[in-house]
């Protein structure tokens, strides 16, 4: 089994290439954002965390069938204005988030690849138990339109959330591959590369036997 981290600042497209992984290896992903969107409802000890730490402002009061459930534009304002709290709910998100992912590998053991799509790989820990790291970036213009298409937010609240990342740079000192994803590459493209990638691992696997 090869464990590969997939990450990279949001807009960078690193789910495009956890999918692209997926399709063509029938690889198992383990995206964090998902996992953590899974526990955050009432009644898991994630959400309980996460209320006691940002209170009752953050919880939904309407539509009924939503009421009592965390309002992630709400705490999403907090987060990415606070410093403090933002590393609070990292640190709660990085618990529980783990245990599931950790979970999910032991009982997947007979995969040949589990992808983490994991945007603070680093920042977690997550990157001591994965084999390789595949580092996505994109020029910042690039990630700002793609962010304003896909979560319709004004440019301020874009700035701001990529303030709070690692730059470009990072991801190229530390991971073991990178993928160039700016908005000229073609689909087709990023498809090749990610699987020149996938290969070299492959056979980087292969000759370590």
């Amino acid at each position: 089994m090869i464990i590969i981290g997939v990450t990279g600042n949001t807009g960078a497209g690193k789910s495009t290439v956890s999918t692209i992984i997926k399709n063509n290896t029938k690889a198992l992903v383990l995206d964090a954002d998902i996992i953590a969107k899974s526990i955050m409802e009432p009644g898991n000890e994630y959400y309980e965390e996460v209320v006691e730490l940002f209170g009752q402002k953050i919880l939904q009061t309407k539509p009924a069938k939503n009421k009592g459930k965390i309002d992630k534009a709400s705490l999403a304002k907090i987060i990415f204005n606070d410093n403090e709290k933002r590393e609070q709910m990292n640190k709660i998100t990085f618990k529980y988030v783990g245990k599931e992912i950790k979970k999910e590998i032991l009982e997947n053991q007979n995969k040949e690849i589990i992808v983490l799509d994991v945007p603070l790989l680093y920042e977690s820990g997550f990157n001591k138990i994965c084999n390789y790291v595949i580092g996505v970036v994109a020029d910042e213009e690039t990630k700002i339109e793609r962010i304003k298409e896909r979560d319709k937010l004004n440019l301020n609240q874009i700035k701001k959330r990529l303030e709070t990342q690692k730059d470009e740079e990072f991801f190229k000192s530390k991971a073991d591959f990178i993928i160039e994803n700016p908005k000229r590459n073609r689909y087709i493209n990023l498809v090749k590369d990610t699987l020149k990638v996938i290969h070299k691992i492959k056979d980087e696997t292969i000759n370590k036997k």
